[in-house]
């Protein structure tokens, strides 16, 4: 079930910068840095539900 999430968590981190790029036709660094963090949010709360 680790594998299952740490690879949810990566599909998270691409598909936030892909869907930006899909959209403006560019892409940029803060978007870059936040697919990185909502798929690290991901990695850390979602498959525990950890709490803050």
């Amino acid at each position: 079930m680790k594998i299952l999430h740490q690879l949810v968590s990566l599909l998270i981190a691409v598909a936030v910068p892909t869907a930006i790029y899909w959209t403006s036709g560019e892409i940029g660094f803060e978007f870059i840095v936040l697919g990185a963090a909502f798929g690290f949010a991901y990695s850390y709360w979602g498959p525990t539900g950890a709490p803050l």
